[in-house]
């Protein structure tokens, strides 16, 4: 029994050390994979760092981590040469305005309240937060140390060497690593709507086909959104995106509408039909299986796609035209890439008026809007903190601006967790930092050390306490180059707790910003989008559409509608039923609109269906807006009164039509039910 009990320890103690080692062996593996990820960021820094003081001395050291932010943010990005260099123009310029605020307190104090501003304001939006946040860094960092205008000049020298730098070292990271797009979602899609179409033949249509497409059109309408440009909506490769996020979206709608492909009634025909269906399968098949972004493969697929759509014109039943409408799509995607390769095509939709600079400014500059919020955050922080360092003249006064930039994020909890992760992170780099310091040998030393922590500080994750005491160890280390003197490390850390006090303060009382009142605002947006569909399908019935104002309006809606869900599933599970339910509808109706769209612009209607479909935008924006009030959110100011409209949700003679806006009409009504019961509980 003893060697019974021995043997089982001793099996225990194997089973343990072989979990030890495998743990071991993870760890290295994920370190390793960071390090490799972070190499291009780690040689650039360290490259910049060394020929920086080399070249221009210590005291210009700052501007080595704000190049290295700009490099970091932009290398991988597949951006034109323009772009590229109107990064490099912005940071001058900012490098410029830092140091005139710098001149007297009345500029330090009336600059840093408008950069912060345009930045944000021009840059950032709720979907892509951190945008305006290399530029406003380097506005903010420059303005630590001030210096006269050689030191400037020097300075101004040093900061035109690294971004010549980040330039360079741009083109060989391109040359060498060539950037190919990433089609794997619009690949994924185009099989599972192949496999769809194979199952409606075998009579086993595959649900679980929606959910899949579903997920995929979100993913793509985000890969869009993401190539917006400075005068784009989207450039060429966000409009394939967009697309194919389009493609996928009306699969999804019709699968889960739970209708059947509508086959003729006649053996002949409908053999035929299924014939087609069968080859528009195995032309998807072969679409998802290849790269068909290559012309080896675009072009042959480009001419059986044609010839598929050619011979679906033939016939007239409803099978050849939803077969057209599906493969239609996709040539179109492939003739674009074409036009694109031969240089035909040199950009995509332009942005319309309400998104360029004017109108942003006008669209956000109100009180609830997450842009004009923030600014005003960050405007009164760094206004607050920079006014201390010029009347206090604090000695190391500088940390307390640095930090409070840091500290301060988009939304409230991010900045709740960084205001720990920082103080705890300082802590710890500066207990680290006293044992060390007194070891350093000289000069050399803190070279060493900082480019050791500098090279820690890009592989760990930003925000973690670990992040913020590899930062720490930097700072101090730049710090004593920068100054040459030792730095006080009980300053650092009551530096950093004032900072959190004044950030606390800021984001409790001083135009607060929640997830949660994020939420609500975007609440407001989802109905919003809805009436902004309404008033585009009431402007094209008397002129064309312009397809980059529909693309931007889709585009807005399922980023907000991304962001709902995963805040719903996320922080209301409880609650999530109902609100998960409304945003399916939401999206069925966003889906039926966009379809309604397309029809009313591909034919001229007389004067009586117009009126019937002016009447039924009416009567549909009044009961949104009876929605929205029992949900006490601001009702829209165009809106019609419905007194003597006549509601109908038919088309004579247009039954696709009609069906959508029969649909529609249901869902509109589902959601007023929806919110009904739901005040009422």
């Amino acid at each position: 029994m003893m060697k019974n009990m021995r043997g089982s320890k001793a099996m225990k103690v194997i089973k343990l050390e072989k979990i030890s080692a495998k743990a071991v062996r993870d760890q290295m593996k994920s370190t390793w994979k960071k390090f490799t990820q972070a190499l291009p960021v780690i040689v650039f820094f360290l490259f910049l760092f060394c020929t920086v003081i080399w070249i221009f001395g210590s005291h210009c050291v700052m501007v080595v981590s704000i190049v290295t932010v700009v490099f970091k943010g932009n290398y991988k990005k597949r951006q034109s040469w323009g772009s590229l260099f109107r990064v490099a123009g912005l940071q001058i310029f900012l490098c410029a305005l830092a140091y005139v605020a710098t001149w007297n307190l009345a500029l330090r104090l009336i600059l840093n309240f408008i950069i912060p501003f345009c930045l944000i304001f021009l840059k950032a939006s709720q979907f892509n937060k951190l945008a305006y946040f290399s530029g406003l860094m380097t506005f903010t960092f420059l303005q630590l140390l001030p210096m006269d205008f050689s030191g400037f000049i020097a300075q101004t020298a040093a900061f035109f060497y690294a971004m010549a730098c980040f330039l360079a070292l741009t083109v060989i990271y391109r040359l060498t690593h060539p950037l190919t797009p990433d089609y794997s979602r619009p690949k994924k899609g185009l099989l599972v709507y192949a496999s769809w179409l194979r199952s409606c033949l075998n009579k086993e249509a595959d649900r679980e086909a929606e959910t899949t497409l579903y997920s995929l059109s979100q993913s793509l309408y985000r890969d869009a959104y993401m190539r917006r440009g400075r005068r784009e909506i989207v450039d060429v490769e966000g409009k394939v995106s967009y697309d194919f996020a389009l493609i996928f979206q009306r699969a999804a709608y019709f699968i889960g509408s739970g209708r059947e492909l509508p086959w003729s009634s006649e053996d002949d025909l409908c053999q035929k039909e299924k014939d087609f269906v069968r080859r528009c399968g195995g032309y998807l098949a072969d679409a998802g299986g290849c790269d068909f972004w290559k012309e080896e493969y675009r072009s042959p697929l480009l001419d059986r796609g044609k010839a598929l759509v050619e011979e679906a014109k033939t016939y007239d039943t409803e099978i050849f035209v939803v077969m057209q409408n599906c493969v239609r799509p996709f040539v179109i995607i492939l003739d674009t890439l074409r036009q694109f390769e031969e240089g035909q095509l040199s950009s995509g939709w332009d942005l319309p008026r309400h998104q360029r600079a004017a109108g942003r400014f006008r669209y956000h500059l109100q009180m609830d809007a997450f842009e004009f919020r923030f600014a005003m955050r960050m405007s009164l922080v760094l206004v607050l903190t920079f006014a201390y360092v010029v009347i206090s003249g604090a000695d190391h006064g500088y940390w307390l601006p640095l930090n409070a930039f840091l500290l301060l994020r988009p939304m409230y909890e991010d900045s709740q967790y960084r205001m720990k992760t920082r103080f705890a992170g300082t802590v710890a780099g500066c207990a680290v930092m006293a044992v060390i310091y007194p070891l350093l040998p000289g000069y050399i030393g803190h070279l060493i050390l900082a480019g050791l922590m500098a090279a820690c500080m890009y592989m760990a994750t930003p925000g973690t306490r670990v992040h913020a005491g590899f930062v720490t160890c930097f700072g101090l280390s730049m710090a004593t180059l920068a100054m040459g003197e030792t730095t006080a490390i009980e300053l650092r850390i009551l530096y950093v707790a004032a900072a959190v006090a004044i950030v606390l303060v800021i984001n409790r009382f001083f135009f607060p910003t929640s997830m949660g009142q994020q939420f609500h605002y975007n609440i407001q947006q989802i109905f919003h989008m809805h009436h902004v569909y309404l008033r585009i399908l009431g402007g094209s019935l008397s002129m064309p559409l312009d397809y980059g104002i529909i693309c931007d309006a889709q585009l807005e809606y399922h980023m907000i509608h991304v962001q709902l869900r995963d805040y719903v599933e996320k922080n209301h599970p409880d609650k999530s039923p109902v609100y998960l339910e409304f945003l399916r509808i939401s999206q069925r109706m966003v889906s039926e609109m966009e379809q309604m769209l397309f029809l009313v612009n591909n034919r001229r209607r007389g004067l009586t269906a117009m009126k019937t479909l002016e009447d039924y935008i009416a009567f549909t924006d009044y009961v949104l807006n009876q929605a929205q009030q029992r949900l006490r959110l601001k009702p829209e100011r165009h809106t019609r009164k419905i007194r003597d409209l006549d509601y109908h949700r038919t088309i004579p003679g247009e039954p696709e039509l009609s069906y959508l806006m029969t649909r529609y009409g249901k869902n509109v009504s589902r959601v007023y039910r929806l919110i009904c019961e739901k005040s009422y509980q």
